[in-house]
């Protein structure tokens, strides 16, 4: 076989992967990861190691979703974050904590869609919205204050098809009338 033949097979398998799980050893997922970082897509998850994660992460943030859960730390969400804001959906949630949501909707207003709705807070509502109205869609009702909505309908008329709070007030309404 000459030498640009066995090249091209070399790239092929790291590259051009068509099995979900390619390496059969530590060392030869390791040597893919480094060469590529996307290649962790195609490592076992016995086989990942922080430092593999780590490796594939910084190469690309979109590597996070590869990566086995009890191995995504804080540390190498906020690398995902930094290397690829729109990809933040592919965090695990019960790995984002209240300061990585915050991180990321400072960083891109729309991470406000990927975020739990029980993470999103007051401050990060009013930065979405002031972004654009149309993320008051994404806000919770109890979150929906004069301020937030007066910001999302000045960055948006239309906003106001994703007003929650009279909803909320007619459903009281309701309850307290016994209806």
């Amino acid at each position: 076989m000459s030498r640009f033949k066995a090249v091209l097979k070399f790239f092929k398998r790291i590259f051009w992967m068509n099995k979900k799980y390619s390496f059969n050893t530590h060392e030869e997922a390791m040597k893919a990861v480094k060469l590529f970082g996307f290649n962790l897509e195609h490592v076992r998850p016995d086989l990942q190691t922080r430092e593999m994660a780590t490796i594939a992460v910084a190469a690309s943030g979109w590597n996070i979703k590869h990566v086995r859960p009890d191995l995504q730390t804080k540390e190498m969400i906020e690398l995902s974050i930094h290397n690829w804001l729109n990809y933040f959906s592919t965090i695990h949630e019960k790995s984002i904590t209240p300061e990585m949501a915050l991180m990321a909707v400072e960083y891109s207003h729309h991470h406000i869609v990927f975020t739990p709705t029980h993470l999103i807070t007051l401050e990060m509502a009013l930065m979405a919205v002031k972004w654009s109205g149309f993320y008051l869609k994404h806000v919770p009702a109890h979150l929906q204050t004069k301020e937030v909505i007066e910001a999302a309908l000045k960055a948006d008329p239309g906003a106001k098809q994703f007003i929650k709070v009279k909803e909320m007030f007619k459903n009281a309404l309701e309850e307290a009338l016994g209806e």
